[in-house]
């Protein structure tokens, strides 16, 4: 027994053992977690519908983009940061992920420069959802993107109107699976008005790990011309070398491939 002060009894210390004992029992009970549980929701839903202050805006036109490419191949890690430098220094939002980075810098590109025409009214729809870091980019320069999955199937005409959409993306690290990427441009490409661009990235590399060779993609771009679709830009004979040269020292993906297309 611990020394007590005269005045408390050992009596009095078992009590309040009891006491403490008890209100741990209360505490615990079901029927108070459930008041608790109730009280910690309600302030959450009164934090959700207090009004945050509007993120300020940026101010960007389609020369701030100029040289960027819409069309390209990623081999490099010191080209996608710089694309996440230069996004910064532009303004956007801050991200740790250099690919994407690269990936919705092009596209956000071709938004500026092809698509839209200074007014900020294209309809722009992003397949991989709200927190994608296009979508991010995009709403900081005044666009409302959509986060509609258009490459579904019997999206387009139930969900959103054929023909209603003048850009359409889907990027890293959502990126297009090889094995079903003319499906993706096709129900996509459903979306698009005459004149919209349909923007997608593939992984570099070999089959079996989901990604495609140089040759791959160019088969995949006379394939698209077949259906209506031109690419916006090129892909360099140096380039493609460049790749195979990667290709043959790697042993899984090693780079990522941006295609830009307007729907003809």
């Amino acid at each position: 027994m611990p020394y007590l002060p005269a005045f408390v009894t050992t009596a009095g210390y078992s009590r309040g053992v009891k006491v403490h004992s008890s209100a741990a029992r209360i505490s615990g009970s079901p029927a108070v977690q459930r008041v608790v549980g109730r009280a910690r929701q309600a302030a959450r839903d009164t934090a959700a519908k207090l009004p945050r202050p509007a993120e300020q805006k940026v101010s960007l036109k389609a020369a701030d983009f100029s040289g960027v490419r819409t069309t390209g191949l990623l081999l490099d890690g010191d080209e996608a940061r710089l694309a996440r430098k230069a996004a910064r220094r532009l303004g956007l939002a801050r991200t740790l992920d250099d690919t994407s980075a690269w990936a919705a810098f092009g596209a956000l590109a071709a938004l500026l420069r092809i698509v839209d025409d200074g007014r900020r009214r294209s309809v722009v729809v992003d397949t991989a959802g709200p927190r994608s870091i296009f979508t991010r980019w995009a709403t900081k320069v005044g666009f409302a993107p959509l986060a509609v999955d258009v490459m579904r199937p019997e999206v387009v005409g139930s969900t959103i109107d054929p023909g209603s959409v003048d850009l359409v993306v889907r990027l890293h690290p959502h990126s297009s699976d090889p094995a079903t990427v003319d499906e993706d441009l096709a129900r996509g490409t459903s979306a698009l008005r005459r004149g919209g661009l349909i923007i997608v990235t593939l992984r570099l590399g070999p089959r079996d790990a989901g990604g495609v060779a140089v040759a791959d993609l160019r088969s995949l771009i006379a394939r698209a011309d077949e259906q209506g679709l031109s690419l916006v830009g090129d892909l360099a004979l140096e380039e493609g070398r460049q790749a195979n040269a990667v290709a043959a020292a790697e042993t899984g993906n090693f780079g990522l491939a941006l295609l830009a297309f307007r729907r003809r």
